[in-house]
């Protein structure tokens, strides 16, 4: 007999927390993020501050929260097929992936303040390295599907490292012009690519 209630009570709760997490995403196009508190997401998703405290105690936690939805979107990203006529070559791929990045990036003010600004938290970028990990095994991966790769180094993701190379571009971008430029889009995977260069040939053998 009580179920009925309890649903409707997780249902609005759950509802509640998405209003949350909706409104701190809006406040961020236009707000920095040292500057976000949760009586100005309170106010502006019209609910008391303690509801908003019940579910994110402090703005750390929404951050987290976002943080780890941009880091899903990664992943669907790189869900997306490749266009394989347009890969002629191993950088092919990282082109790619990098152009679909970089128009994520400039669709998502709080994704680049997130991920490429210079006020993320220290727990904040530990975790952006620890997924860039994840994300370098995947875009190996999407390598192997296409080419035969040299013996890599086994201590560390040269994958992951690229990753961070052309984030480094993009974010010096974001810093200086408020988004990633198109010259600094080409910069920031000619720089990833000019780093994979050093482990990978020119010319790879194609898996058949």
């Amino acid at each position: 007999m009580h179920e009925q209630p309890r649903r409707k009570l997780q249902s609005r709760s759950l509802e509640r927390r998405n209003t949350i997490l909706s409104v701190s995403r809006q406040l961020l196009e236009n707000t920095a993020i040292n500057e976000l508190s949760l009586y100005q997401v309170a106010d502006s998703a019209g609910i008391p501050p303690s509801s908003v405290y019940h579910f994110f105690p402090k703005v750390d936690t929404i951050l987290e929260v976002l943080q780890e939805e941009i880091f899903q979107d990664f992943e669907a990203i790189l869900d997306r097929p490749f266009d394989d006529k347009k890969i002629h070559h191993w950088s092919d791929i990282m082109r790619q992936l990098q152009a679909r990045y970089v128009a994520y990036y400039r669709e998502r003010k709080y994704a680049r303040d997130l991920i490429l600004g210079q006020y993320s938290t220290g727990s904040l970028r530990h975790a952006d390295y620890k997924h860039d990990d994840v994300l370098g095994c995947r875009i190996r991966a999407c390598h192997e599907n296409y080419y035969q790769l040299p013996p890599l180094p086994e201590s560390y993701n040269i994958f992951a490292i690229a990753i961070q190379v052309a984030d480094k571009v993009y974010s010096i971008s974001h810093q200086e012009h408020g988004d990633i430029t198109d010259v600094m889009a080409l910069e920031g995977v000619n720089a990833a690519l000019a780093y994979l260069g050093e482990y990978i040939p020119r010319q790879l053998i194609k898996v058949s």
